[in-house]
């Protein structure tokens, strides 16, 4: 939980969110600030669900489109899951870049397949997904700064900290990490597999 308390106030700021932001960080091997970049660029809620021109749609905080629920009914997950429970959709949305990072190598594209998915990156599509990937990068680094700022954190004008600390993108990733099995909550009277 590196980033609380001294997260700016945006729509998501609740405990339960940072909670379940910190353990999917940690669980996925996902920076925690870009969790927060990517519930604030969304700004989905816990029961809502959006339709896309596709026909699919976006579900909960983090919008987890439907076209991951058959992949997730294998964890014993349901599309009502996804929507209704924070922490299962932070999680999976944590699993979903995870998993895009190993494929693309790089979290800008990474964020870029969790919008427009990992393949077909037709110059249109990939233009749309460039975009949102630029407006999560601008929330993470705003995040970070604002951090940064809390913890008394300076930077020279390349992003490098004149202060012990290390900027979330420029973390090295020495290997790619396998996403671990869809860790998930559930209300007591409901069950599921971790």
């Amino acid at each position: 939980m590196d980033a609380i308390p001294s997260l700016p106030p945006y729509a998501h700021v609740t405990r339960e969110a940072v909670q379940c932001a910190a353990q999917a960080s940690l669980r996925y091997d996902v920076p925690e600030l870009l969790l927060h970049a990517i519930l604030r660029k969304e700004n989905g809620r816990v029961g809502a669900s959006s339709k896309n021109r596709d026909g699919s749609f976006d579900l909960g905080p983090a919008q987890v489109n439907t076209k991951w629920v058959e992949y997730f009914a294998k964890f014993g997950l349901r599309k009502e899951h996804l929507r209704d429970d924070f922490c299962t959709n932070i999680n999976a949305s944590a699993y979903i870049i995870r998993d895009n990072f190993n494929k693309k190598r790089d979290w800008f594209n990474a964020i870029v397949a969790y919008n427009i998915g990992p393949n077909n990156w037709t110059p249109n599509r990939y233009r749309i997904g460039h975009k949102y990937a630029s407006d999560v990068i601008g929330f993470w680094w705003g995040f970070q700064n604002y951090v940064d700022a809390q913890r008394g954190i300076r930077r020279t004008a390349d992003g490098t900290p004149t202060a012990a600390a290390t900027s979330p993108i420029r973390q090295a990733q020495a290997s790619p990490a396998k996403p671990k099995q869809l860790v998930f909550s559930l209300s007591s009277d409901e069950t599921g597999s971790e």
